[in-house]
């Protein structure tokens, strides 16, 4: 067994591009490149060919082209029917128009009988035994290609049952020194490859998995921004609900404020009447018997006056009680817009830093992503590189 070297070379040090590849692919090539050196395989195979009773029959194969090609071939007799059947066969090579047996014309058996009568180790199984084919062997082509191959079937001891034959027949193409060296190089690069997939993997799975991490976080940010937003939203409109209310509390101060500056408008006009009543009594008084039936109306208008300005009075105190009880509301309501300010502010600050925080993460993903796909291009290319390092594998057979 040929032992695989150390690498020729390092083939994750050369740039991932097709220009790498291909300088990858020229040091484990040499002087023994792809295109000039390919070990080919071809396989003729046929089912069922008739051999007619009392006859036989001769099937040419296509020429071997090249020296040290291996030949390996089986032959089976198909039996059905389980009759014990039996042919003579026999293989001969044709070097320029001569033939040579390779295969000496013998009998050979459906594969469910024991083979005998004379058949070699190399197309016939032990005494008692059962095989999948009825022959089979395998030559060497040497100093004498390219050699046709021929072979010979004889049923001419069978007057009335004619047979059925299959035939296998795989051509190997030979292997130089050249070959086997390219092929060791390509496969001692095999464990680097190997390395840097492995690698190239984990890289790939780590950047994947910080990337679901890193998204996993964005989403529960966006939902703390949502609902943080939602809130602001909520505060805001709070806000200017009070701000309205404190508006209209306002309007609603001055209006009363208007209505006491009315009433008590209203009470100096009582006063003053009040006043003219008095003058007009005091002068009435002079003239008391003259005026008294005067007098007495006048005071009972005075007492009237009197009674209404009271009233006023009354009604302007509870003017003034409401209007003061407004403005507390109003304070009230101020300090509490106040509060929600600064608390809308806070909130506003909280904000922008999640908002920031959100952007270095989105900066973060776009990172781990750039760096998933730089290893998925170095995956590509290791598995590009593998490929057409297989392509130079080959396998010798004895």
């Amino acid at each position: 067994m040929l032992n695989i070297p150390p690498p020729v070379v390092d083939p994750l040090s050369f740039p991932q591009t097709d220009e790498g590849l291909q300088a990858v692919l020229t040091e484990i090539d040499k002087d023994c490149p792809l295109e000039g050196y390919v070990q080919t395989e071809l396989t003729y195979h046929a089912s069922n060919i008739h051999v007619p009773a009392a006859k036989t029959l001769e099937i040419p194969l296509p020429p071997v082209e090249f020296d040290g090609s291996k030949v390996e071939w089986s032959v089976t007799l198909v039996d059905e029917y389980h009759e014990r059947l039996d042919i003579g066969f026999g293989l001969a090579v044709i070097v320029d128009g001569e033939e040579t047996l390779v295969r000496e014309m013998g009998r050979i058996l459906a594969p469910t009988q024991s083979n005998k009568d004379g058949e070699d180790d190399a197309t016939a199984s032990t005494t008692g035994s059962t095989t999948d084919v009825s022959a089979k062997g395998k030559f060497t082509v040497a100093n004498s290609a390219p050699v046709g191959l021929l072979m010979k079937f004889d049923n001419k001891h069978a007057w009335i049952k004619s047979k059925s034959v299959s035939y296998s027949f795989t051509i190997i193409s030979p292997v130089d020194e050249n070959m086997i060296q390219r092929s060791l190089r390509a496969k001692s690069v095999v464990p680097k490859l190997a390395e840097g997939k492995e690698a190239a993997k984990s890289a790939k799975e780590s950047e994947r998995a910080r990337s679901e991490a890193l998204a996993k976080m964005k989403k529960e940010m966006e939902d703390k921004a949502n609902k943080l937003s939602k809130q602001l939203d909520d505060e805001k409109k709070s806000v200017e609900d009070i701000q309205k209310s404190s508006d209209e509390a306002e309007k609603e101060a001055m209006e009363k404020a208007n209505e006491i500056k009315d009433t008590l408008a209203l009470v100096k006009m009582e006063t003053d009447s009040i006043d003219n009543c008095t003058t007009s009594i005091i002068a009435l008084e002079e003239e008391c018997a003259r005026l008294r039936k005067q007098w007495e109306e006048l005071k009972v208008e005075r007492e009237a006056h009197e009674k209404e300005r009271l009233k006023l009075e009354q009604q302007a105190e509870v003017r003034q009680k409401e209007r003061l009880q407004l403005q507390e509301e109003i304070a009230a309501r101020k300090e509490e817009a106040a509060k929600l300010a600064a608390k809308l502010q806070e909130s506003e600050k909280v904000q922008e830093s999640m908002q920031s925080n959100l952007a270095d993460l989105e900066t973060e993903m776009k990172a781990r992503e750039d760096d998933e796909e730089k290893y998925e291009k170095e995956l590509k290319f290791i598995q590009k590189l593998e490929a057409a390092v297989a392509l130079r594998f080959v396998e010798t057979k004895p």
